[in-house]
């Protein structure tokens, strides 16, 4: 039989915490915030209900904290993408390749980032405590497009600012994608037309279209 555990020994603090993480995750992605309870996410890391508190005070410290460890698994695959790439387009690229390989691995992954803008919305103290966190995706996208308009690689007619908006709203809407189509073919079409747009837009931006 299993031991719940309580108070949490230095040695197995660490998996306990991501034992937590990963069964908070699911539960806030499949019943929602509100829904979801302490009670239930220590039955799934085998843990008391009280023991939680050891490692995050409040709901909201532990769904900031999911969202944190989401946001490093999603932006590490993508650093760790672009960097095998010189090029904007080749980097590009490897985002979508590297968005895909993560829905694909992690159904549920996207799930949680496209409700996360629902559930803030109705919490403001769930709003104002991810509003603390730093801006991952804005710097990861606003330093890939300041190198490659430093390399001459965007038009002089398009901002910065304007690329890392468009590209934010791409990746926004693939997540959206990768939530309502499970199918794997359908998924990789539509990647590839996200990439050809992209040629298509820089093309026309080039010339002032």
């Amino acid at each position: 039989m299993n031991r719940r555990l309580g108070r949490p020994c230095q040695g197995d603090a660490g998996e306990t915490r991501m034992r937590i993480l990963r069964e908070a995750r699911n539960a806030f992605t499949t019943r929602g915030y509100d829904n979801t309870t302490n009670r239930e996410i220590a039955q799934g890391a085998g843990i008391t209900a009280a023991a939680i508190y050891h490692y995050f005070p409040s709901k909201v410290d532990l769904y900031v904290a999911v969202f944190a460890d989401v946001q490093a698994k999603v932006f590490d695959a993508f650093e760790a993408a672009v960097a095998e790439h010189d090029t904007f387009l080749q980097q590009f690229d490897a985002i979508f390749d590297a968005m895909f390989e993560l829905s694909n691995d992690d159904p549920l992954l996207p799930s949680f980032v496209v409700s996360v803008i629902t559930e803030a919305s109705h919490h403001p103290d769930l709003r104002e405590a991810l509003a603390s966190l730093p801006p991952r995706q804005e710097m990861f996208l606003s330093g890939l497009c300041t190198a490659a308009k430093a390399r001459g690689e965007l038009p002089e007619v398009l901002r910065v600012q304007t690329a890392v908006d468009a590209m934010s709203g791409v990746i926004a809407g693939f997540a959206r994608l990768a939530v309502t189509i499970r199918d794997r073919a359908r998924l990789e079409a539509v990647a590839k037309v996200y990439k050809t747009m992209a040629r298509n837009a820089l093309s026309r931006a080039a010339i002032g279209i």
